[in-house]
């Protein structure tokens, strides 16, 4: 209401000013990132899908993109330090993964707005490689695993703020 008010004075002090320039406008009323919840989870989805395309194009070749232009806190931390650990032992990851299911959880109206999902990856076609081209990828690794993501809208667009292990039982089977 203080707001229309205000709105509707702008004619009259511009008047009362007799020709000077009026004063900055008023500024619009923050609104919310997305209109709904499954909004936020389309918004969630779309960035989880590019950012996991991102790494399937690196690990393929192509040094141009940046997976990690996708991730704040300590999701990019960890990308950090799993990048660390496979220079030190000398392996690369090869191949593609998969992205089978993105259920979003819980989306919450928050400073800044926050998204929670589960992601199952197929791991079937990623493969762990040594220096000399050999496959070491462990016998026992599984080919379908859950992810909980947690999303952060920094202002311009979400970003994936954690990445932690979730229940592989919930994600289908290959």
């Amino acid at each position: 209401m203080l707001r229309l008010a205000a709105v509707a004075a702008i004619p009259a002090i511009v008047m009362l000013l007799g020709g000077c320039a009026p004063g900055a406008a008023p500024t619009p009323a923050p609104t919310p990132a997305f209109a709904s919840e499954a909004e936020a989870f389309a918004a969630a989805e779309e960035v989880y899908r590019a950012y996991n395309e991102a790494g399937n194009d690196r690990r393929g070749g192509d040094k141009s993109v940046k997976p990690q232009d996708f991730l704040v806190g300590t999701a990019l931390e960890g990308a950090i330090d799993g990048q660390n650990f496979l220079r030190e032992h000398d392996v690369r990851l090869t191949g593609v993964i998969l992205v089978m299911t993105f259920v979003g959880e819980h989306s919450a109206p928050s400073e800044p707005p926050v998204v929670h999902a589960l992601v199952c990856l197929d791991l079937s076609n990623a493969r762990t490689m040594d220096a000399s081209g050999n496959d070491v990828t462990p016998a026992d690794r599984p080919t379908v695993i859950a992810q909980r993501v947690t999303f952060v809208h920094d202002g311009i667009k979400l970003r994936i703020s954690e990445e932690a292990e979730g229940d592989a039982e919930s994600c289908p089977s290959l």
